[in-house]
């Protein structure tokens, strides 16, 4: 803060200078090997100044220098700013910081930790034998004693001789892999474990540079680039405003080069110990003393703005202070107040003020949105990786009591086999995810060389990038062969209409059971003597049931066939939906020929959907059909029916019944459907006729049966109306 005595904050800055992170646990795990050649010089630098990989200075200097007068009781308008910075974008930005370090350092360990190798290959031994002998062993007599029994069944009893034998040859060799594995767990399982992390380290190098060679230089190299993608390059916009005067090495401004030297110069000097008004004294030989000569070696290889106060602690005098001459922001601002600097680098010196609190705002929040889908990603790859690396150890401890499995019978020797598949797919589960990651980390260089573009676009481009790669991960894991199960999940409300519409399917096979039973009672039997329809009519026609309760029933059994028949089309919409995902996907992994015959399938529900919502249209279609043959009653006819019927003899009201129920079964000769919902809008349409008409029609209509009602009767036959009897030519 401006006029603060710098002998006072000097201790408290050098006190702060420790990274918490590392020195609590997160420090990277490959930095322990470091001397063995594995990592690059610039990896081992980084290992010696910060103690973490990806960065050469400690993540605790990440932090966002404030320089803003608050006035003497903080009541100003700069006290408003300065609590903005201090309580919101400060402490939102560290918390990013550290989680991106806290994932960076878990992605290492997914190939740097093996939970089968070393010390813990022995105890896990140990652990294995003694679950061996305390569950294994008391359990093995009875098992094999009920594999005889079993064998001699189906070999004796049910003559499967060779079945049999092949059966008691498979569970021999499953009882005796999974001995092997507890008598040796680091020789079987533990060397497919290092053969999967060399495979995936080499599958990552060989995505992110094209070359499986030197893996952990390549794994190094991609975790470094992605956190100074992620932190560094957002650092310098919130702390000057300007990424390329930061980063770019040929914009490195001379006076602060001086600057850094000379306080390096200093920090060497006084780790002896001599009292400095920028930097505290040190014991030789202590931690503070070892931090100021990694402070000073950070500030002597300083190729750029950003990397020289990337060397100091955030805030403290040697980095923030205005009144001191030697201090940095002094060295950029060229003046004693840091809201009137002057020269080249004024406005970056100038952001740390007031006046840019609402820009670091603005530009925080941007970047706030972009490393959520980078913290969401990474933390997907690194939660598959490690479940991935505990499950293999949890699963080989459970071959004591799984070995025992393939003893008792077709169901113990399918589990053993699942048991089986998930301890091999756990141990080379690497090899997909660390592909993801090492695609993620090539694509991420590409759009980071494109520095014409912008810092900006670049930043929204790799926002991009890892939101997509987030949201779409089961799809593409699902492409490479990973997440097959993941990709098929649907949301809840399609599962719940595809479980009504399956309610409705057997609702809709009784109906169709039903109409079945009853279809020769309307629709005579191809091939069938003419005769025979009229008796099989006048015997429906006789019925006791009274024909609106006939109509009040086939609209009862409509309404319930048209509710099915909406659920069926809804289950068929769902079923087409699937399979319209699956084409799409097929086309986006190049499977062409899966995608035509998922194009083939998708045609076919079609034309079922089609075939559904037609079926109403045709029944009204059909009814037309009717009324427009030749010899059909004509709607005038029906309409005038039952005022002609009024002026009838004794017999009319007989007559009007039974010719009610003879005009609907003349509708069913007439080609009418025999379904509920085709009669019922037969009865609905064919009104009682006349009883003269009804005759003349039921005449021109089967003049044999005229014939013989006219002896019964004794009465002449009434010449058809409007028709032509077919016997007269």
């Amino acid at each position: 803060m401006p006029g603060a005595p710098a002998g006072e904050e000097a201790p408290a800055a050098a006190a702060g200078e420790a990274d918490p992170l590392v020195s609590n646990g997160l420090g990277s795990p490959a930095c322990e090997r470091a001397g063995q050649g594995e990592l690059s010089a610039r990896s081992r630098s980084h290992c010696e100044t910060s103690g973490f990989v990806a960065s050469a200075a400690p993540t605790s200097n990440y932090g966002i220098d404030v320089h803003i007068d608050k006035g003497v009781l903080g009541l100003s308008d700069g006290g408003l700013m300065s609590a903005v910075q201090d309580l919101f974008v400060t402490p939102l930005w560290m918390a990013l910081v550290w989680a991106v370090h806290a994932l960076v350092v878990m992605l290492e360990w997914c190939f740097t930790v093996d939970l089968l190798a070393g010390a813990t290959a022995g105890r896990l031994g140990s652990a294995l034998r003694r679950m061996e002998s305390a569950f294994t062993a008391p359990w093995l007599a009875l098992a094999l004693a009920v594999a005889s029994v079993l064998a001699l069944y189906h070999g004796l009893i049910r003559r499967r001789v060779a079945e049999t034998i092949g059966q008691v040859a498979v569970m021999t060799a499953m009882m005796a892999g999974g001995l092997w594995l507890i008598l040796d767990p680091a020789g079987t399982v533990g060397a497919l474990g290092q053969w999967a992390d060399q495979a995936a380290i080499g599958t990552l190098a060989t995505a992110a540079q094209g070359s499986p060679e030197r893996p952990q230089r390549a794994l190094g190299a991609g975790l470094e680039a992605l956190f100074t993608t992620a932190v560094q390059a957002p650092w310098c916009y919130l702390e000057f405003g300007d990424v390329a005067w930061c980063r770019d090495p040929a914009r490195l401004d001379p006076g602060l080069h001086r600057a850094a030297l000379s306080i390096a110069a200093l920090e060497q000097s006084l780790i002896g110990c001599k009292i400095s008004p920028l930097v505290a004294c040190a014991t030789a030989g202590g931690s503070s003393a070892k931090v100021l000569q990694r402070s000073a070696e950070l500030l002597r290889k300083a190729q750029s703005n950003g990397a020289i106060f990337l060397a100091l602690p955030a805030n403290g005098p040697a980095r923030n202070s205005i009144n001191d001459e030697g201090s940095l922001l002094r060295a950029i601002c060229q003046a004693s107040r840091a809201t009137s600097c002057s020269g080249s680098s004024a406005a970056p010196a100038q952001f740390r003020t007031n006046n840019s609190t609402w820009s670091r705002v603005g530009g925080l929040l941007l970047i706030v949105a972009g490393l959520l889908g980078l913290l969401l990603l990474l933390g997907f790859l690194a939660q598959r990786l490690l479940t991935a690396a505990i499950f293999s150890l949890l699963y080989l401890l459970l071959t004591p009591a799984v070995m025992l499995a393939p003893a008792f019978g077709e169901s113990g020797r399918m589990l053993f086999r699942r048991w089986g598949a998930q301890l091999l797919g756990t141990v080379v589960a690497k090899l997909i995810y660390s592909f993801l990651l090492g695609v993620v980390l090539a694509v991420l260089s590409v759009i980071a060389s494109l520095s014409a573009l912008g810092w900006w676009t670049q930043w929204l481009l790799m926002s991009a990038l890892w939101w997509g790669a987030f949201t779409r991960r089961h799809q593409t894991l699902g492409l490479l062969g990973g997440g097959s199960d993941s990709a098929s999940r649907r949301s809840l409300a399609p599962r719940f209409r595809m479980r009504e519409a399956r309610r409705l399917i057997p609702g809709r096979r009784r109906s169709e059971r039903r109409e079945e039973k009853r279809a020769p009672l309307v629709r005579p039997r191809p091939g069938a003597d003419a005769d025979r329809a009229p008796r099989a009519t006048a015997a429906s026609s006789r019925s006791p049931e009274a024909p609106e309760r006939r109509a009040g029933h086939a609209s009862a059994e409509i309404r319930e066939a048209d509710s099915r028949r909406e659920g069926l089309i809804a289950c068929k919409r769902e079923q087409l939906g699937r399979v319209l995902d699956a084409r799409e996907e097929a086309r986006a992994g190049g499977g062409t020929r899966r995608a035509a015959e998922l194009s083939v399938r998708g045609e076919r529900i079609e034309e079922e959907i089609e075939d559904l919502l037609r079926t109403p249209a045709q029944g009204a279609e059909h009814d037309q059909d009717v009324r427009a043959r030749p010899g059909a009653p004509a709607p005038g006819a029906v309409a005038q029916a039952p005022r002609a019927a009024g002026g009838g003899g004794g017999g009319g009201g007989r007559n009007h019944r039974s010719s009610r129920s003879d005009t609907a079964t003349l509708a069913g000769e007439l080609g009418a459907r025999g379904d509920a919902q085709s009669a019922a809008h037969g009865r609905e349409q064919h009104r009682p006729l006349d009883p003269r008409d009804h005759r003349s029609a039921r005449a021109a209509k089967h003049p044999a049966q005229a014939q013989r009602e006219e002896l019964k009767q004794g009465a002449r036959p009434v010449p058809a109306v409007g028709m032509r009897n077919p016997a007269s030519g």
